[in-house]
């Protein structure tokens, strides 16, 4: 299908390291995690591959999809077994109409379902077994994306004449540490079924005490405009430090 080897996985002293040759910054790709022929773990990113790739080789506290790869990377390099990175490019050719159809999202589950590889919760008769049953948070397991989807927190903000118009809003004092560092790209998820998605930044330098303020520029103001009234509540759940869901409260 055209997948291609762009690197590979490392271990020195239990410090997990990726090594990437080519498409450091391509973006729009399905990727796949590989040992010895077997695939272990298909999933797509709208973010840089060097990016993603540290999202796995350093996952934060929160980030239970990064943590249970990560692991499970360790676990065959420690039995020198190896771990090559390839990937699938989306070259922007593929349309319908006017549209441009985003390949990597449209193979991922197809993929998934029929390689059925071993670390994705999803997949020909995939139970969810790696969810452990003593955690208190709630995990949301999502087919369709490749991220980490545990709801940790959920805080609401009046969708005043600023916020209604200009296509950001400001993180208060309390949720500040759950968000990434000064432009980091976040992923915003528009609406309860998760189809729709933008990319935003995370700006710290906006506000003199350094919370986040999240940029969605004209994405972020279409939505809201088509979706609510100026002063409604907007819901915002954080999902990662580098992803957030937006829903109508």
């Amino acid at each position: 299908m055209g997948f291609i080897n762009v690197g590979h996985w490392t271990l020195t002293n239990d410090n997990l390291k990726y090594n990437l040759i080519s498409n450091q910054t391509t973006k729009n790709i399905l990727y796949s995690f590989v040992s010895n022929g077997e695939i272990k773990y298909v999933g797509k990113t709208t973010t840089e591959l060097n990016r993603r790739m540290y999202g796995y080789q350093n996952p934060s506290p929160s980030q239970s999809t990064n943590l249970r790869v990560n692991e499970r990377i360790k676990e065959l390099l420690k039995k020198d077994k190896p771990v090559d990175i390839f990937i699938h490019v989306d070259n922007g050719l593929l349309r319908y109409g006017d549209l441009k159809i985003n390949l990597a999202a449209g193979l991922e589950d197809s993929l998934i379902y029929d390689l059925n590889p071993k670390w994705n919760f999803s997949g020909k008769n995939r139970l969810e077994e790696d969810i452990e049953s003593n955690n208190e948070d709630s995990i949301i397991i999502n087919n369709n994306r490749d991220m980490e989807s545990q709801t940790i927190k959920t805080f609401e903000i009046i969708l005043g004449k600023t916020y209604y118009r200009q296509g950001f809003f400001n993180v208060s004092q309390k949720f500040s540490d759950s968000f990434g560092a000064d432009k980091a790209i976040i992923e915003i998820l528009l609406g309860n079924d998760n189809k729709d998605s933008i990319q935003g930044n995370i700006n710290r330098t906006a506000n003199p005490n350094g919370t986040p303020r999240i940029m969605g520029r004209k994405g972020l103001t279409d939505w809201i405009q088509n979706n609510f009234k100026e002063n409604d509540l907007l819901k915002v759940d954080i999902l990662t430090n580098v992803s957030i869901k937006l829903n109508k409260k």
